[in-house]
């Protein structure tokens, strides 16, 4: 192998990477733009699930758009096979998505009018799908929530505009064990203390 060449090779990937991390709101770097624009744009999912119906934790799935799948996959693709391995993954982890921690990782959860505060983020994976970077976590709720004493509203919102987040155009929308059946979704755009989130779901039982 020409050693040259692997050190360049190393500092084009440097490169990247701190390119990556300050196109994602500059996560490492607490970077902030005038710019109104958003630089990532992100199709998403929710899966809600019910244990005794409260919802113990809502999983997310965030599929990246191409510019940006592509900058990630060659920055953290190490051994550029199309696929993101289980040590690549960690990486990908550390270095890109744990230091959204900061941004509660651009989730918000409301249960009866209060904001929760703390976020538990367990089983993060990520994989390539059509040439398209995609992450998938889930955010446990501690306690449950429990739709049926007050509304439960989640959204995901970046109030820097560096991430645009929108639904995909089908299954956006999944349960995972027993929802009670007079419990209704409600997309609307937010309000109030919601101003400015475009497709916060909202959770009502019972009403």
């Amino acid at each position: 192998m020409d050693i040259s060449f692997g050190h360049l090779r190393n500092r084009m990937s440097l490169t990247v990477k701190i390119l990556l991390l300050a196109t994602v709101a500059a996560v490492a770097f607490s970077w902030r733009s005038a710019s109104a624009n958003p630089d990532v744009w992100v199709k998403t999912a929710m899966n809600y699930r019910f244990v005794e119906s409260r919802i113990t934790a809502i999983s997310f799935e965030w599929q990246f758009d191409e510019y940006f799948s592509s900058r990630t996959i060659e920055a953290f693709d190490v051994n550029q096979n199309g696929t993101l391995e289980q040590g690549e993954i960690e990486h990908l982890r550390h270095e890109a998505f744990d230091p959204l921690k900061k941004f509660d990782y651009y989730v918000h959860v409301w249960v009866a009018g209060k904001k929760r505060t703390k976020s538990e983020i367990v089983n993060f994976t990520a994989n390539v799908d059509n040439n398209r970077l995609v992450y998938r976590f889930t955010m446990a709720l501690t306690p449950p929530a429990d739709p049926g004493s007050g509304a439960v509203v989640a959204s995901l919102y970046d109030k820097t505009y560096h991430v645009d987040f929108k639904f995909k155009k089908q299954k956006f929308i999944l349960v995972e064990g027993a929802m009670s059946p007079n419990c209704k979704f409600q997309i609307k755009r937010g309000s109030g203390a919601m101003s400015g989130h475009r497709q916060p779901v909202t959770l009502r039982c019972g009403e």
